[in-house]
C-alpha cells in the first residue's frame, strides 16, 4: 500500500465560491463531490505536519501568477473564507483521478488574515477557524459589504 495526500482549496463566501483549486492532479480538472476542481499548485503543509494546535493560523504558499494574485486580492477585499481539504488514499489503487475511496484526513476554513509576495511566490496567512473569544467560526472583519453602509446625517 502506498499512501498519498491531495489538496484542495475554496475560496467562497455567502453568496457562492469563486476559486476551487486542487494541487496533486497536475495540469488536470478534476470532480470531488459533484464539484470541478482545476489544477494550482499550492503548499499547506502546516496542517499535516501539526503546527497548527494552538489554532495559530495557517500559511498558504501559491506561485505569484496573475490568477493568484487576483483571486487572493479580491477575497482578501471582499473577507472571504478559505477551505482547505486534505484527501488520503492509496495510489497503487490508481491516481490519474480522485478515487471514491479516499479518505479526509483534515480540513480547515479561515479568512485571509495576513500575507505577502515576492516575484515568484504570494504568501497568504489563514486565520484561526476558532475564536480566541466567544464562538464566532472563523473571526470576522466587519466591512460595509458584511454589515452594510451606515446612515449619515
Amino acid at each position: 500500500m502506498a499512501r498519498a495526500q491531495s489538496r484542495y482549496l475554496r475560496i467562497f463566501d455567502e453568496g457562492g465560491t469563486y476559486q476551487r483549486w486542487q494541487s496533486y492532479y497536475i495540469n488536470k480538472t478534476v470532480e470531488v463531490d459533484s464539484e470541478r476542481w482545476q489544477y494550482q499548485q499550492f503548499d499547506v503543509d502546516a496542517l499535516t505536519d501539526g503546527q497548527t494546535g494552538d489554532e495559530g493560523g495557517v500559511p498558504v504558499e501559491l506561485p505569484a501568477t496573475p490568477t493568484i494574485i487576483d483571486a487572493v486580492n479580491d477575497a482578501i477585499r471582499n473577507a472571504r473564507l478559505v477551505e482547505i481539504r486534505i484527501y488520503e488514499f492509496d495510489s497503487l489503487l490508481g491516481d490519474d483521478e480522485p478515487q471514491n475511496l479516499q479518505e479526509l484526513i483534515t480540513s480547515y476554513v479561515g479568512e485571509i488574515v495576513g500575507g505577502g509576495r515576492n516575484t515568484e511566490q504570494v504568501s497568504i496567512e489563514l486565520g484561526s477557524s476558532l475564536s480566541p473569544i466567544g464562538s464566532q467560526v472563523p473571526p470576522r472583519k466587519f466591512t460595509t459589504r458584511l454589515i452594510g453602509v451606515p446612515c449619515r446625517l
